[in-house]
């Protein structure tokens, strides 16, 4: 790695591992200001495109960073792989996702750019540490390479298919006896089907899933110089997904024990959570 990208590879570690640990505090006392904790504001901008704009960063800076590395043309096959996996996650989530999705409710200009900066940052790191893993894989590994590839695919259908869920509430009318909540132009209905028998937001639990997955195919098949888990970047990506996401979701599932009368009984996220 030369001298210059090795340095800003690493203050972008550092602050990213920082932000790892000050995220689940913050979403403890601080809601995002979107969906249905969005609040009337100037600053708001078009949900679907502001999401566009701000989740296409991601595989964007992930991109250009595997290749302005002048050893990308060395990395293994597997390396090749795994960032071919990482596109398709954020094909579903920049473009697919909001293309099909019915108009989300306007998304706070400072979420829009705290999420560009998040994934760029992030971008940069796994697409950095992907091209400079080398042409040789570790031996004997292959067993966990396979059970983190299975659960990757596992977390990404089950994510496609519980945004599926959601969807549909969005573009199909209610019955006339169903509860709903209105919050601005958006109606919130009680989600049903798959996980949501268990649990308010399976799709996230299926994003940890993936992504669980994806670092273990990482950290087992991609060529790396050992070092602690909270530095590699594959890893350190689901510590900060955790750590935005579980407050969120707690926060978000005890919104809608608040405002549905009918609520069933479900875990926020996972078991006793």
């Amino acid at each position: 790695m030369e001298a210059q990208t090795f340095s800003m590879y690493h203050v972008v570690l550092r602050g990213m591992q920082a932000a790892a640990a000050a995220l689940p505090f913050i979403g403890t006392v601080v809601d995002a200001p979107f969906g249905k904790f969005g609040l009337p504001s100037r600053w708001n901008v078009h949900g679907n495109a502001g999401w566009m704009v701000m989740e296409c960063v991601a595989p964007l800076i992930t991109t250009l960073a595997f290749f302005s590395a002048p050893t990308h043309h060395e990395a293994h096959a597997s390396a090749w792989l795994l960032l071919g996996l990482f596109l398709l996650h954020y094909t579903n989530r920049a473009v697919i996702q909001p293309l099909l999705n019915a108009p989300r409710s306007p998304l706070h200009i400072s979420v829009v750019l705290s999420a560009m900066a998040f994934n760029a940052a992030n971008g940069f790191l796994m697409g950095t540490w992907l091209a400079h893993g080398g042409s040789v894989p570790p031996p004997g590994m292959n067993l966990w390479g396979h059970v983190g590839l299975l659960l990757y695919v596992l977390g990404f259908v089950g994510n496609v298919y519980h945004d599926a869920l959601l969807r549909s509430l969005r573009m199909t009318p209610p019955a006339s006896s169903e509860e709903v909540v209105r919050v601005g132009s958006c109606i919130y209905r009680i989600p049903q089907g798959g996980l949501f028998r268990w649990m308010s937001y399976p799709h996230y639990f299926c994003e940890w899933i993936e992504w669980c997955g994806y670092a273990l195919v990482c950290i087992t098949v991609v060529p790396h110089v050992p070092d602690a888990l909270v530095s590699y970047p594959p890893v350190l990506f689901v510590m900060l997904e955790v750590g935005a996401m579980l407050p969120r979701a707690m926060r978000g599932h005890a919104w809608y024990q608040r405002h549905f009368s009918t609520y069933p009984t479900r875990w926020a996220i996972v078991p006793f959570v």
